[in-house]
């Protein structure tokens, strides 16, 4: 009798056992979709013994209306649902509107969330409609724990959109060392796994459940449990360490790493190793084959393109700044020089194709003679870009990473560097992109060529002027403030501008303050401390003058001509003194401008 007890016992326990790792392996999840096609951020909350905690975030964009979240295990918590519909910035997305409803969720069950956003109403707590979710949805599983690692992290899952990454979902942990995220895999491939430290690549199919040790400082893992493809991909990386070390996995460079020669020898020591491993990979039974050669070819180039690049940096107040171009190009990078190389768009099914295709276009470039490349305007230099691609997607791709890239100024040097390229605006998220730059300088022709004879503005005296005052001369105009960062960053090349022109008497350098009537002693008192050159005035809030010329951001420098004619209402700063010298010069009759 007591054997049968104890038998019951073991097979009670067993079962509990059981169930608890089937309960950890495959937890309770929060899926859904979006009825509209918006981009979105979500979040979901619980509150558990009087704290509030986020237990997952999501983005949502117009091609990716569905989310997964994964859910606790307790009884206990109270669940509310952030939803943050986004619109398109200046620069990047923000936030239109903001709503949080509570969501009452049931232990030990899947839950179905549909999102309708454009009945979302807090208040009425409408918008959403959540039932139990009976289907078993398609879900990859990532799990894992830190090592040598103290503190929780912050762990993303990225898509791959057109070569580059688009987070998808993310946890947050400040005191657990593990973690657990789900993913939604409509088509099995390339996904990546990154903290604020570092970031790398798995490979996904639906129904995957893949755990993972992760040394918290680098970011170097091991497959604990996972599919064949990701112990490829493991040792893959494993295999590259001694070219990848100096941080291509990594959010920060190492910079004390930077040597060339023990570099090259390093790469030289594993080339072979390289080339008999990739002709080694021949997994049937799906596209794992062709797309991981593929991520293979990026990684054995990249990497020390990425190290030669990032070799030019330099250290400034103790932070190392990142390079725009290369410098040189060794000879041992021109065997990564191959006209006609980019030729097959399936490239953008990796994650890292994008920067690869940029940092070789530069590299390209930087063979040319240096007096050359100096004299290339900007457009010459974007059509160069493009024409290191031999297909027409990847040159759209690279148009597109040219207008994140170069700062234009106004509508002039948009249609000078940007419109010979239109005709590779197909895609469209390289239209949207084309599009949106065109919009922030569009609004600006409403004034161009027009008279600016319209406001009145008072300086530190109180004696109030107006253009009037300045017909027949050239009318240089800085809009600032006290509290603006950038504004004072500028302060020194406004004054060395000033005194290069100082001779000119056909010139007036004109300061506009938006700080308000109410800190006129503030302004007042940062005029003398800094010597800011030229005529200043104090525009209330913006009310008399930048708010009429649409003027939202600062500093922002305008010019107006000898006929009290605005010539342009986006200069380039002072800063960027030899290009903005050039719409000086043209303005005074003494030259001519063109897009450098």
């Amino acid at each position: 009798m007591k054997l049968q007890v104890k038998n019951i016992i073991a097979v009670i326990i067993s079962l509990v056992v059981i169930n608890a790792a089937s309960a950890q392996q495959y937890p309770n999840v929060l899926t859904g979709t979006f009825t509209e096609k918006v981009n979105a951020e979500l979040r979901l909350y619980r509150t558990f013994n009087n704290k509030v905690q986020s237990i997952g975030d999501y983005r949502i964009s117009p091609d990716n209306l569905d989310f997964v979240i994964a859910l606790p295990a307790d009884t206990l918590s109270n669940y509310s649902f952030e939803v943050k519909i986004m619109k398109q910035g200046h620069m990047r997305l923000e936030v239109d509107k903001s709503y949080t409803l509570p969501l009452v969720l049931k232990t030990g069950q899947n839950h179905l969330l549909k999102v309708t956003p454009s009945k979302l109403d807090a208040a009425n707590k409408t918008g959403l409609e959540l039932k139990e979710n009976v289907r078993k949805p398609s879900i990859a599983y990532i799990s894992g724990k830190f090592d040598n690692w103290k503190y929780g992290n912050n762990i993303t899952i990225q898509r791959v959109v057109d070569g580059t990454y688009e987070t998808i979902n993310s946890t947050s942990n400040s005191k657990e060392i593990s973690f657990l995220l789900p993913c939604l895999v409509k088509q099995e491939g390339f996904y990546y796994i990154s903290s604020l430290r570092w970031k790398f690549r798995v490979y996904l199919k639906p129904v995957d459940n893949l755990e993972l040790a992760i040394d918290g400082p680098s970011g170097y893992y091991e497959v604990i449990k996972g599919s064949e493809e990701n112990q490829l991909v493991q040792k893959w990386q494993e295999l590259i360490r001694p070219i990848t070390d100096y941080g291509y996995n990594q959010q920060m460079i190492r910079t004390d790493s930077f040597d060339l020669n023990r570099y090259q020898q390093a790469y030289e020591n594993i080339e072979s190793s390289i080339t008999n491993f990739r002709n080694s990979i021949n997994y049937s039974g799906s596209g794992f084959s062709k797309l991981f050669r593929m991520a293979i070819d990026v990684d054995k180039e990249l990497a020390p393109i990425l190290f030669l690049f990032n070799s030019t940096s330099r250290k400034t107040n103790g932070f190392s700044s990142t390079p725009k171009n290369f410098t040189s190009v060794p000879d041992f990078y021109q065997r990564f020089i191959k006209p006609g190389k980019f030729n097959d768009a399936s490239i953008l099914s990796i994650g890292e194709a994008r920067r690869y295709m940029n940092l070789y276009a530069k590299l390209v470039i930087a063979t040319l003679p240096e007096d050359q490349r100096k004299q290339l305007t900007q457009a010459e230099r974007v059509e160069r870009m493009i024409k290191t691609m031999s297909n027409d997607t990847l040159k759209s791709y690279m148009l597109m990473d040219q207008m994140f890239e170069i700062d234009v100024n106004n509508l002039t040097e948009f249609r000078a560097t940007f419109e010979p390229f239109k005709k590779y605006t197909g895609p469209a998220t390289v239209k949207r992109k084309y599009q949106a730059k065109y919009q922030e300088f569009i609004g600006d022709t409403a004034f161009i060529g027009k008279s600016s004879y319209n406001f009145t503005l008072p300086d530190s005296t109180g004696r109030i002027y107006s253009m009037k005052d300045f017909k027949g001369k050239v009318v240089f105009i800085d809009v600032w403030a006290t509290w603006c960062g950038p504004c004072k960053e500028e302060y020194p090349h406004i004054k060395a501008l000033e005194e290069e022109y100082s001779n000119n008497k056909d010139i007036v350098f004109l300061g506009v303050s938006i700080d308000m009537a109410t800190a006129r002693k503030q302004w007042v008192n940062a005029i003398k401390k800094e010597g800011l050159p030229g005529l200043q005035l104090l525009d209330d809030r913006g009310k008399a003058f930048a708010l009429k010329y649409g003027i939202t951001g600062i500093p922002r420098f305008l010019l107006i001509d000898r006929d009290g004619k605005w010539i342009e209402v986006r200069c380039p700063r002072p800063s960027s003194k030899e290009e903005l010298k050039k719409y000086l010069d043209k303005a005074l009759g003494q030259g001519t401008v063109s897009v450098k």
